[in-house]
């Protein structure tokens, strides 16, 4: 008679399984997910050639593909999708791009409606970013930061000019994604700007960026801050602790040394 599988064993087996499929995986993942989200720049801010219209549908098939292998080899469907919704969410909206083919007929509902998808996707796709620098940068430090802070600076500034491709934006000098390269670090750094966003997506956004440079633009001022003041400290005062060190080890070493000749001295005392 065959006894039936262990749950608790399949499911250890399950989890190796898919640990072992993340390891085989985190090197291509980590480079197309700096990829796509560089594509996403691109579209947001020029609209993607066919050639690079193709590899992103490529790249879109293998997230996917990906996807759904770790889908399947999760022991829990439902904790799986609980802890990727987000994922799952960036992998369904390249199909927005069907709203395209409709833009001649200029509805402003359909507008509404893309701009709307595009910030969903913006957010999906840095979230994807995120994970990529995470691999990247194993150290959760100021490196990591910096390179979060660097792709929320670039996708936001590309959200903003898809977004805010308004004649106030263009009086106001925002035309092109350089300018809003610089509006959008300046709401990082928490400094602000004259111009205020018209759509609603654009204030979401501007919400967010504001926001993600609130909790973020303190803690890496005081990185650097504590970085320089870790370097004068060392040149004003490295030699002498380094002085003050080498003082109390060879005092140290002294004292075991006078502790094991008295030790040694002690079984001659104990003869005579």
């Amino acid at each position: 008679m065959t006894l039936p599988p262990d749950p608790e064993r399949l499911r250890r087996e399950r989890m190796e399984l898919l640990r072992h499929l993340d390891r085989l995986t985190d090197l291509p993942m980590t480079l197309l997910g700096f990829v796509w989200l560089a594509l996403l720049i691109v579209d947001l801010t020029r609209g993607l050639s066919p050639g690079l219209q193709l590899l992103s549908n490529v790249i879109w098939g293998l997230f996917v593909l990906d996807f759904l292998l770790s889908f399947t080899v999760a022991p829990s469907k439902a904790a799986y999708l609980r802890a990727n919704w987000l994922t799952a969410l960036s992998l369904l909206l390249p199909a927005v791009r069907v709203l395209r083919v409709l833009r001649p007929l200029r509805s402003l509902r359909l507008l509404r409606a893309t701009r709307s998808l595009n910030l969903v996707r913006l957010v999906t796709s840095l979230n994807r970013g995120f994970r990529a620098a995470g691999r990247t940068v194993r150290r959760h430090g100021v490196g990591y930061v910096a390179l979060l802070t660097l792709l929320v600076a670039l996708a936001g500034a590309a959200g903003m000019l898809a977004f805010e491709d308004l004649p106030e934006a263009r009086e106001s000098g925002l035309d092109g994604y350089v300018s809003w390269l610089w509006w959008t670090g300046m709401m990082l750094t928490t400094m602000g700007s004259d111009y205020f966003p018209k759509t609603a997506e654009g204030r979401a956004l501007t919400w967010l960026l504001a926001l993600y440079g609130f909790a973020v633009f303190g803690y890496i001022t005081a990185s650097v801050a504590s970085l320089f003041v870790g370097r004068d400290q060392k040149t004003s005062e490295g030699e002498d602790e380094g002085a003050a060190l080498r003082r109390e080890l060879a005092a140290l070493r002294e004292e075991v040394a006078a502790l094991r000749a008295a030790v040694l001295r002690r079984p001659e005392q104990e003869e005579h």
